[in-house]
């Protein structure tokens, strides 16, 4: 699905712009940390964020993401979600993608963390548009 370019630019510390559907339909964005796994993208929330709320509800989404070096390159995603109710599994997770933003400080990160319930997201896009200037 995502070609190597597409992919360099996910891989680059960015932050991603998701957007989720509020129940009445309109559209809810909100800045996240990241990180690619193979053609997926997966992000963490609380259980109680309105972006865990709407994800469950209704998983489609999408995600932009633009590159830090060049305001004019980008890529958007256009997924479906799947949504893991798994504390533990979200927070194993969150290691990985602190890890990208702020390198060895990740697991003091995560151990500050609040013990309110974590889910992890797991975006799988179905449609990849954007640009990518070299």
């Amino acid at each position: 699905m995502l070609n190597d370019k597409q992919r360099g630019l996910l891989d680059k510390p960015a932050f991603a712009k998701l957007v989720t559907l509020m129940p009445d339909g309109h559209p809810q964005a909100t800045v996240m940390w990241y990180r690619r796994v193979d053609d997926t993208i997966r992000m963490i929330a609380p259980a109680s964020a309105a972006k865990s709320k709407n994800l469950d509800r209704d998983p489609r989404s999408t995600i932009v993401v633009d590159d830090p070096e060049s305001g004019y390159s980008y890529v958007e995603l256009r997924c479906e979600c799947e949504v893991v109710h798994d504390d533990q599994a979200a927070r194993d997770d969150l290691f990985h993608i602190a890890s990208r933003y702020i390198g060895d400080r990740a697991s003091e990160f995560v151990a500050g963390l609040d013990e309110a319930p974590r889910v992890l997201f797991i975006f799988h896009p179905f449609r990849v548009q954007g640009q990518i200037r070299d």
